[in-house]
């Protein structure tokens, strides 16, 4: 049985100063709890950023009075990170969007990528897995810390 330890659960404004505000919390909760390295840290920021800006700006079209759901939790002692996030939007074809881009990284460039897709590449490649529900509304990300 996989034990879990939640590091932050909370329903946040679909504001980017706001999102600004709360993955520093994130942050602030995970060193206080696990020991995570520096570029652990970063990584980890880059992470939620990017998917909480996905959700505003995507998601939730930069709707104000929409909201975003953010879980953090750690588990397997603290050795593995999770994070979902969720937004109000009607989603999208994940699958086939990460198709797209890979196969346009693996024949162009990755730093000329558009900027449409961009962040759930660098997602991709900071994280250990990535999956998305059904409505693509919704992703959770896996980290080996």
């Amino acid at each position: 049985m996989v034990k879990e330890k939640k590091i932050y659960s909370e329903i946040i404004e679909s504001d980017a100063y706001q999102v600004c505000k709360e993955v520093r919390t994130i942050l602030d909760r995970l060193q206080m709890t696990s020991c995570v390295d520096t570029e652990q840290c970063f990584d980890i920021k880059v992470i939620l950023n990017e998917l909480l800006q996905n959700a505003i700006r995507h998601g939730n079209g930069s709707g104000s009075g929409k909201k975003i759901r953010v879980d953090v939790w750690l588990q397997d002692n603290s050795k593995v990170l999770g994070i979902t996030v969720r937004d109000q939007g009607n989603g999208f074809n994940a699958a086939k969007i990460m198709e797209m881009k890979a196969a346009k990284a693996s024949i162009d460039d990755p730093m000329n990528m558009d900027e449409s897709g961009r962040g759930l590449f660098i997602v991709q490649n900071l994280c250990d897995g990535i999956v998305f529900n059904h409505l693509g509304n919704e992703v959770t990300v896996h980290k080996r810390l």
